[in-house]
């Protein structure tokens, strides 16, 4: 049986999932600030693809897998030929790449995708060609940009109020910040619709992503970029 480890480096999390052929065994999230503590209890694998936002950590896994495993990991380029052509001015992130691949697993030819990360990205696929996206801060991004550069707003963690309006300065922080970021991509899901004539299926991942996706009827998978990396990596063969 093929065993193959997908890893998502990302700003703030790394996910890491092992493969044994279309199914995932098992899943290791750490902080990607402290990306090794010890051995990483699993099986040798076949193949080690990664999408890395942290060119600084993606280098720290390229010497724990090879230590590891004496193995090198394979790095995911817009130069992969998964199903979409791909036209973009400079590097398309990884992280970004592997998403489109999956909602082109997921959803064919035309869809949205959105990752509410670090910072949100969205990127929109037309007959199987990508057409662009936009980036933008991600809540928590956004929470600590306040806190940072104003005297008297608090830190606060990001997290689902139900209700419009607060009566704290906590309360009244994590209101803009969920609602505000419900909104804003709605707007745009909406404003992609009607520029482009169509009722894009939209797939998201990422942090607070789940609740608004439920409120808004969008498609929702915490490993959606895994499955992707995992879709390439069927495409690639391994190394």
């Amino acid at each position: 049986m093929q065993r193959i480890l997908t890893c998502n480096i990302g700003n703030t999390n790394t996910q890491i999932a092992n493969w044994i052929e279309n199914r995932i065994e098992k899943i290791i999230q750490v902080d990607t600030q402290h990306l090794y503590k010890g051995k990483l209890n699993l099986k040798k694998p076949d193949a080690v693809f990664t999408a890395s936002t942290v060119p600084d950590k993606a280098e720290e896994w390229k010497r724990i897998v090879r230590n590891m495993w004496g193995l090198e990991v394979s790095f995911i380029s817009k130069r992969t030929n998964f199903g979409v052509e791909i036209e973009y001015k400079d590097n398309l992130g990884q992280d970004r790449i592997s998403n489109i691949a999956a909602g082109y697993l997921r959803a064919d030819n035309n869809f949205i995708v959105i990752d509410f990360g670090t910072a949100t990205t969205v990127d929109v696929v037309i007959d199987s060609r990508y057409m662009g996206g936009l980036i933008f801060a991600g809540i928590d991004l956004g929470l600590r940009a306040l806190y940072r550069y104003t005297s008297l707003l608090p830190r606060v963690e990001p997290k689902k109020v139900d209700k419009i309006l607060g009566k704290g300065t906590d309360e009244c922080l994590l209101l803009g910040a969920y609602w505000g970021e419900k909104t804003r991509i709605g707007g745009i899901v909406d404003r992609i619709r009607k520029e482009f004539k169509q009722d894009f299926p939209v797939l998201t991942t990422g942090g607070m992503g789940e609740e608004i996706s439920r409120e808004l009827g969008y498609r929702y998978d915490r490993w959606l970029t895994l499955r992707g990396i995992k879709y390439i990596a069927d495409k690639t063969g391994i190394p």
